[in-house]
């Protein structure tokens, strides 16, 4: 009789467990799935949207003059308003909320791309890949 209280007890213990496994597991998949996806859903009907955009700079001789001219860009765009993000980004929409909201990411980054032209002459322009954030009213209600 003792042994069979004892086995009785062990399996409630297993069973437990496996329950607080599953409920682990499936908290963990619920959170990493809405966090991994995009767009997400914010507060007051409003979707958080995210975006990238390539400025090219002007052709220049150096290598290092279109690396400069670019970080140039990529820093003023930085210092942006988020009205003037707008208008530099082209971002295309006529709400307010997304205007105001507009925000330059911090995995923005700068490359140069090496043409040569008509004449064989080698010319660097500098490339601002801008990353960047708005919200956007939804449109499922």
């Amino acid at each position: 009789m003792m042994n069979l209280l004892k086995q009785e007890k062990l399996i409630k213990e297993s069973i437990m467990k496996s329950f607080k496994s599953l409920a682990l597991t499936t908290l963990i998949i619920v959170a990493s799935s809405s966090a991994m996806a995009n767009p997400v859903i914010t507060s007051g009907n409003y979707i958080s949207k995210s975006n990238s955009a390539v400025i090219h700079t002007d052709s220049v001789s150096t290598k290092q003059a279109a690396y400069n001219q670019a970080l140039t860009k990529l820093n003023q765009l930085d210092e942006s308003t988020p009205k003037e993000l707008k208008k530099a980004l082209k971002v295309a929409s006529f709400e307010s909320t997304t205007t105001q909201s507009i925000g330059l990411d911090d995995d923005s980054y700068i490359t140069v791309q090496e043409t040569m032209n008509m004449q064989g002459q080698i010319q660097y322009t500098g490339l601002i890949h801008a990353k960047y954030h708005y919200l956007e009213r939804n449109s499922n209600d």
